[in-house]
């Protein structure tokens, strides 16, 4: 009988695991290079003042205390090793990004990149941004336009109306003096709604174009009354330039809410007559037993008490 070498396949597993490698750094370098969707309307966004040696340094304070930590020093590759990187803001590829796109980026943030709206004011943000913009020899800034001051002197009217095939809110600002009216360009208008313990803003501030208009995203989702209506409040935020320039208005924008009595149902925070059958059963036999137990310790002391007076009457006798 012949023999033959026997010959057992092993299983092929490092095409598989180079396979799954592969997957991971596909997935990761895709993650990595998604494209930060900036709104259109934000990417013009332009500093209200010109980024000065002074700037430059209170930026460069800013970004060290909230920046330098992921980031690095900018130019020196010293960034944190995170998922996915962060951005060297030296680097060409940050440097393209508009003053309004990293203005977004910073106040609003993204996955690791955290939010600092509420870390630094509008003004510290432009600053930081600023400072990033030392390291483009080429950027050569523009300033925003100085709101004109047709309506200086005179009267300041703000229009509201709901573009319905939009979900947009639309403000109208118009100025009047010496009986003409012109419309108020790059004027910053801020937007609020009225809730029960404070006006709260809807969006951040945003500036009229040359006819005088701006448009917000109308907040379909905040609860209103029953047909949806909403207390909206808008004004202009450079009082210094046209004094307290507001309007309040009601538009159905929001979601239609039925508010439901609290006492309609048996609950824990209802009436005693509407408390759940549970709480009504257990409480009354909570009662029942307490005043039980003290009965019988009572009777316990009357049997203790007569049996002292029988003890005594028969040591009497």
């Amino acid at each position: 009988m012949n023999s033959y070498p026997l010959h057992i396949q092993a299983p092929m597993r490092w095409p598989i695991t180079l396979f799954l490698v592969f997957l991971a750094l596909t997935f990761s370098s895709l993650r990595a290079q998604e494209a930060w969707d900036v709104p259109e309307e934000r990417k013009d966004r332009l500093s209200p003042f010109e980024f000065n040696d002074s700037i430059h340094q209170q930026g460069a304070i800013h970004y060290s205390v909230n920046c330098a930590s992921c980031h690095g020093t900018p130019g020196q590759g010293n960034f944190e090793r995170l998922d996915p990187l962060p951005a060297d803001p030296a680097t060409a590829g940050f440097q393209e990004n508009t003053d309004g796109e990293m203005y977004h980026k910073v106040s609003e943030g993204r996955g690791l990149m955290p939010s600092f709206k509420n870390v630094l004011s509008p003004d510290e943000i432009w600053e930081v941004i600023g400072y990033l913009r030392t390291f483009n020899p080429d950027y050569v800034q523009e300033v925003r336009p100085t709101a004109e001051l047709s309506a200086y002197g005179g009267t300041v009217e703000l229009l509201m109306a709901y573009l319905a095939d939009e979900h947009k809110i639309q403000v109208l600002a118009q100025g009047t003096r010496n009986g003409e009216t012109q419309p108020i360009e790059a004027a910053e208008v801020a937007l609020r709604v009225k809730r029960y313990f404070g006006d709260m803003m809807l969006d951040e501030t945003r500036f009229t174009n040359q006819q005088g208009l701006v448009e917000f995203d109308a907040p379909q989702d905040l609860p209103g009354d029953e047909l949806g209506h909403l207390d909206l409040s808008v004004q202009l935020v450079n009082q210094e330039m046209f004094g307290v320039s507001q309007a309040d208005t009601t538009l159905a924008v929001g979601k239609a809410f039925v508010p439901v009595s609290l006492t309609r149902e048996r609950a824990m925070w209802n009436v005693v007559q509407k408390a759940p059958i549970w709480l009504l059963i257990t409480y009354s036999l909570s009662v029942l037993i307490a005043w039980g137990i003290i009965f019988y310790i009572l009777f316990q002391l009357k049997k203790i008490f007569d049996i002292g007076a029988e003890l005594e009457s028969n040591k009497i006798t």
